[in-house]
């Protein structure tokens, strides 16, 4: 206990660079084993602080999780929501469609962090949902859903919603599929004398080029 408050307290002196050094070991260790088999006992051991300090930043392991998602979302989720906002001609629209998309793949089929990390913990939230997947779902997931909707409505003369749900779900399984296997989906596609860059390129450069045959700005 008086370790504990040792360590609290010297904590104190430099809060910013504690918290931080917790929430980049939850976020790596939550992406490994994702919420329900990760323990704060392992966030500590990476992180090489007493458990009593996530306690003291976060209150629990389900506040720690979602202090990770949300920074995630921050750093790398929030830019595809102001997306739309860009269009105003067919030039900016397929613009911002080939922005989305390669933004999308660039998380999802990530090799290094954080984006990798992205792409882990959203393939566990799908594979195996923790408790907080519907809060998760409604802060993070339900507006990036809802941006891309508007995007790919302003290619569509048809607004019938089955159709645009079709859209939706074609278009997003072309590059959420990278993000569903640890080992890297992409690499048992990609030829080896290609790059993964190279290849992630040429991956945007498909999926745009199959919406744009089919949809027109309107």
């Amino acid at each position: 206990m008086k370790q504990s408050q040792t360590e609290i307290a010297a904590a104190a002196d430099d809060p910013v660079s504690t918290r931080q050094k917790i929430l980049d070991a939850a976020t790596e260790t939550f992406a490994e084993h994702g919420f329900r088999a990760a323990t704060t006992r392992m966030i500590c051991a990476k992180a090489g602080v007493n458990v009593a300090l996530v306690n003291y930043y976060f209150h629990s392991k389900a506040e720690l999780y979602k202090a990770v998602i949300s920074a995630l979302f921050e750093n790398m989720g929030k830019a595809l929501l102001t997306i739309p906002d860009t269009v105003n001609d067919e030039a900016s629209w397929q613009r911002a469609v080939r922005t989305w998309v390669a933004h999308s793949l660039q998380i999802c089929a990530a090799r290094k962090p954080p984006a990798v990390w992205v792409a882990r913990l959203m393939a566990l939230e799908e594979c195996v949902p923790s408790d907080l997947t519907c809060d998760i779902e409604e802060k993070f997931a339900k507006p990036v859903r809802q941006s891309f909707l508007r995007l790919l409505r302003m290619g569509l003369q048809d607004e019938d919603p089955v159709t645009l749900a079709l859209w939706a779900s074609n278009i997003q399984s072309q590059y959420v599929v990278y993000a569903l296997t640890k080992q890297g989906w992409g690499a048992r596609f990609c030829p080896s004398d290609v790059s993964h860059e190279e290849w992630i390129k040429r991956l945007e450069d498909h999926i745009c080029e199959g919406i744009f045959q089919r949809l027109k700005y309107s």
